[in-house]
């Protein structure tokens, strides 16, 4: 039987005491307290997530559009200790892990996106408050991530060649929740572990269709939590979400209980050093017939001016 042991970006398999996001009564996620606490390529990686995000320094560019494809059916929600995880197999098809998420490739499978015109198999969604990417310097109450692996058998069991799709949400009033999140969020655990789901399903690829419309941020990054390896693609979508401040909360409840007393989890945002954030320029398949067309005509004109010279 083939596994797929999946780090899940939020919560690896060390020890919950081992890395912290800040120190005991800190009130905002500290530096100097992950680098002493996380250690390795945390410490020392170059092309290390997340960033803040210069708008004006995005180089506009053509890249594929991000198209999702998930079949998924939740029926577990998880706490990881370090946060909100939408688990979405059974363990009766998948083998359930509180620390990581071990699948079996034979299970049913959730689907996957088509990034950077590859397909990436599709693991799982969690969420960070504040966001750990922030924008022209601006912070955002929450952040999701979707989390992707490449399509390829070879690299099952590793953290090589995975994919993040990332939103914000931005704060809206007390009449904004976000009706999404709400078919589930009072679910999750407030202490770490598993709970069983049997509300209402949902479609994440309806949910994400009209944010993908307006484009993404891309750059390679790292995880977010040790052991911080690098080589991820990152794309940040530019359409956010609203959240209010009672959903807000009730993931810094279950970080306090989880985290003694520290209710954040997002991660310093890191140097950008040597690496470049590209912005979309979105190809449409309008665009694309258009300019097959220009090309033919061009084609049919340069020979009939050939054909002309030669009589």
């Amino acid at each position: 039987m083939l596994r797929v042991a999946l780090v899940p970006l939020q919560a690896v398999a060390v020890g919950a005491a081992s890395w912290v996001y800040a120190n005991s009564g800190q009130e905002s996620a500290d530096a100097q307290a992950q680098t002493d606490t996380w250690g390795g390529l945390c410490a020392t990686g170059h092309e290390q997530s997340p960033i803040n995000v210069v708008t004006a320094d995005a180089v506009t560019t053509a890249m594929p559009v991000i198209a999702t494809h998930f079949d998924t059916n939740a029926s577990f929600v998880k706490n990881t200790g370090h946060g909100f995880q939408l688990f979405e197999t059974s363990p009766e098809t998948h083998e359930f892990n509180v620390d990581t998420s071990e699948v079996d490739s034979i299970g049913d499978s959730k689907g996957y996106s088509i990034i950077g015109g590859a397909k990436h198999n599709f693991y799982q969604v969690h969420w960070h408050t504040p966001s750990e990417n922030t924008v022209d310097g601006k912070s955002f109450p929450l952040e999701a991530h979707f989390v992707h692996q490449l399509d390829d058998a070879a690299l099952h069991g590793t953290y090589h060649r995975l994919a993040v799709i990332g939103l914000l949400y931005e704060l809206g009033t007390d009449y904004e929740c976000n009706e999404f999140l709400d078919k589930f969020w009072s679910e999750f655990p407030v202490e770490k572990g598993n709970a069983g789901y049997s509300g209402e399903n949902f479609d994440l690829n309806a949910k994400l269709t009209e944010e993908l419309s307006h484009g993404y941020y891309h750059w390679y990054g790292s995880l977010t939590t040790p052991p911080c390896t690098e080589g991820v693609s990152w794309n940040l979508l530019k359409k956010r979400e609203k959240v209010c401040q009672r959903q807000v909360n009730r993931l810094q409840q279950a970080l306090g209980s989880t985290q003694s007393g520290i209710e954040f989890n997002n991660r310093v945002p890191q140097p950008l050093n040597h690496r470049i954030v590209t912005e979309t320029v979105l190809i449409q398949e309008e665009d694309v017939n258009s300019a097959v067309r220009s090309t033919v005509s061009g084609c049919f004109m340069a020979l009939v001016a050939l054909s002309a010279s030669q009589v």
